[in-house]
């Protein structure tokens, strides 16, 4: 199981604190999503969560790393 994105993908830090940061976005994304019955496109958890890993790294809080990378989400994947 890759907790971080493949080569090419949105490039995460493979510290320790990144992969684990990465590892708890995606999973409460995933039950966020399966909580509210949707399916997420393909690459949108990998993609959000490696936003969330550099917006941490910028100096960003948890809160404002999940609204940022949420917002981008949304407009990526053209979510609701």
């Amino acid at each position: 199981m890759a907790l971080l994105p493949r080569s090419g993908d949105a490039q995460v830090g493979s510290n320790m604190k990144d992969q684990m940061i990465f590892h708890f976005c995606s999973k409460a994304m995933t039950a966020e999503l399966e909580q509210a019955g949707k399916t997420p496109p393909r690459g949108m958890v990998e993609q959000t969560c490696a936003c969330v890993v550099q917006q941490i790294n910028g100096r960003a809080s948890i809160d404002q790393a999940k609204a940022i990378c949420q917002t981008q989400a949304q407009q990526k994947y053209a979510l609701p």
